[in-house]
């Protein structure tokens, strides 16, 4: 009980640990203000940084008990141009401390990428800090590739009053037909399936 007691409060104390909680809260917040800005609410990426964000922390707790128990330091793995930053009384870097770092680099790309797209002016700031720190490490989030993959998740909805035959009627085995722009079948989908794409839809364009 008091080796808990004693890394919680070295977990508790730590400016470094302390910064990347603060940057996941964050994070999270402007996450979700930019998703209602943007009317891209979607469960599957949601679920992916949740995953992301906790995965960081808990290896934070885990690194910080191997650093009770191993004393590493890791300073020197850190380039000296960005060593000029830090604090003179810092001279040691342990596992979770270097971890810390890399995870607070990414969060704080992810933030500005958010404030960014929440309408905020800092877009040339998030650029300008993406380069700076993109010269000591590669793990930052790429964010044309996700912003990509956002976009091939988009799932838009058509309003029209050109419904072609059978589009609302069920199948006997109690699936739907599912039709291409031209109102053509190309194929069949359970129900439930169609009914959880059409709860999803990202967009919805009226057909005049």
């Amino acid at each position: 009980m008091d080796a808990f007691k004693i890394l919680v409060d070295a977990l508790a104390h730590n400016t470094i640990i302390q910064l990347v909680v603060i940057a996941v809260v964050m994070d999270t917040l402007f996450g979700a203000g930019r998703a209602l800005k943007q009317h891209k609410f979607n469960s599957s990426v949601g679920i992916d940084g949740a995953i992301r964000k906790i995965s960081m922390l808990v290896s934070l707790v885990f690194l910080a008990v191997i650093d009770r128990l191993v004393h590493i330091n890791l300073i020197g793995f850190i380039p000296e141009e960005a060593r000029a930053y830090f604090p003179q009384s810092i001279s040691t870097i342990g596992l979770a401390e270097f971890f810390g770092l890399l995870y607070l680099c990414y969060e704080v790309v992810s933030i500005l990428k958010n404030m960014a797209l929440c309408g905020l002016p800092v877009k040339k700031l998030w650029e300008a800090v993406r380069k700076f720190l993109g010269k000591y490490t590669e793990e930052l989030p790429d964010t044309e590739e996700q912003d990509a993959r956002e976009e091939q998740q988009k799932i838009i909805a058509v309003a029209t009053d050109n419904i072609p035959e059978g589009a609302l009627e069920e199948n006997t085995d109690g699936t739907v037909k599912v039709f291409n722009a031209e109102g053509q079948v190309v194929g069949n989908m359970a129900k439930e399936a169609a009914e959880a794409l059409a709860a999803n839809a990202s967009e919805i364009k009226i057909e005049q």
